[in-house]
């Protein structure tokens, strides 16, 4: 009997998912654990994978369209099976026929037990909490706003869409205007950043690191300065449970092990990978690692695990020239360490000014957690391992 491909949930905050490439074609044959489609997440395009074996029978929702999780995409079932669901049905059905499709052939195949068709009760527009709740506070009458869910559920993208859509329409009929939605990454970068700032008490301290040994180093090691700061970071985390810990419901977390958020350039914004363990890697395994998950990112191919669950994040700006900077909060984590780049500057070395290469660290952490000297002493001990990293690795 046919089944359903539904929009999974493949990060921990995602509501909804766009189709950005059908991997399959109606006709193909797939199997348990083969790629069928990949999809735009708030974390980054990643691989919807078949959960049964058969023949992919219908693509329900078309490249460039939102389906809410748990939303159908395709459907899988044995050769030549008629199931009665057009081609090419969208993930937008009309509100309208939501209940009347319950009942006719297109609903003979299986559905999901935890993931029902949503029916319009009472002429009124299926919509989830959120989604109402951000109407209200937008002034949006929910009735004008088309649903991309299952049934034609409106979810909170959907509204947020509608109110980008409404507040641009003066200014994009100008020729100069180039109209760019906020969606996709950009809108979950958007509202994890403006959720930090609203909840976490925010303060940076900089330290400067004399990266001379680094650098003579990295002339044998041909190791990033990136990987140099992580080993660095992941080896000190352990020594201060307050920084390597997340804030969740009004209590700390402290962590046991190094989760150690990373985070990676793409074209369409940012994504921080994780690397596990990364307080027993060497600095070989971390760079290894790193490369690994930042060309799977790259590539689309990244899996959810590896790009949630990091108990302290690490960014470089300094490999695009910034010097320093006040990095905002990856919440739930309590601290966020910025790093600048290594600038050939004089610095002094018993009484005579040399040349010396220094580098600033800026730690952006939640006074709520962590305070000021813990902060600072973090720090202190991470330039600590790096302006002596030949007897530090020895150890």
């Amino acid at each position: 009997m046919a089944t359903e491909l539904t929009m999974p949930r493949l990060s921990q905050d995602m509501e909804s998912g766009r189709v950005v490439e059908w991997l399959k074609k109606e006709g193909d044959r797939v199997e348990p654990g083969e790629p069928v489609l990949t999809v735009e997440t708030d974390k980054a395009n990643m691989d919807v994978e078949a959960t049964e074996a058969g023949v992919l029978i219908r693509i329900l929702v078309p490249v460039g369209t939102d389906a809410m999780i748990g939303a159908p995409l395709a459907v899988i079932g044995a050769e030549g099976e008629d199931v009665g669901v057009p081609t090419g049905a969208s993930a937008q059905p009309d509100p309208a026929s939501a209940s009347a499709s319950s009942t006719s052939p297109a609903a003979s195949h299986q559905l999901s037990d935890s993931n029902p068709p949503i029916a319009n009760v009472a002429g009124r527009d299926p919509a989830s909490p959120v989604a109402r709740r951000v109407a209200r506070e937008l002034g949006i009458d929910i009735g004008q706003v088309r649903g991309s869910g299952q049934g034609g559920l409106i979810g909170e993208a959907d509204v947020r869409a509608y109110a980008d859509r409404n507040a641009v329409g003066s200014l994009s009929k100008h020729d100069d205007v180039e109209v760019v939605p906020l969606e996709g990454i950009r809108r979950r970068i958007a509202d994890r950043m403006s959720l930090s700032r609203r909840t976490a008490a925010d303060v940076t301290t900089v330290i400067d690191v004399d990266m001379s040994v680094v650098a003579n180093a990295r002339r044998e090691s041909h190791l990033s300065y990136t990987t140099y700061v992580a080993w660095a970071v992941a080896r000190t985390l352990p020594e201060f449970p307050d920084i390597n810990a997340t804030f969740v419901d009004d209590q700390i977390l402290r962590h046991r092990t190094v989760s150690l958020g990373v985070a990676v350039a793409l074209d369409s914004g940012l994504v921080v990978v994780v690397v596990r363990d990364a307080g027993t890697r060497t600095l070989v395994g971390i760079e290894a690692e790193i490369d690994r998950l930042a060309n799977q990112a790259r590539q689309g191919k990244i899996k959810p695990e590896d790009v949630s669950g990091a108990s302290f994040t690490l960014t470089n700006s300094g490999t695009f020239g910034s010097l320093f900077f006040t990095p905002i909060i990856n919440v739930p984590e309590v601290a966020i360490l910025g790093v600048g780049r290594v600038a050939d500057v004089p610095v002094i070395r018993e009484g005579q000014v040399v040349p010396g290469k220094v580098m600033y660290l800026c730690l952006s952490y939640d006074h709520r957690v962590v305070d000021g000297s813990t902060a600072v002493r973090f720090l202190a001990a991470v330039k600590s391992r790096l302006e002596d990293v030949a007897s530090e690795i020895a150890k």
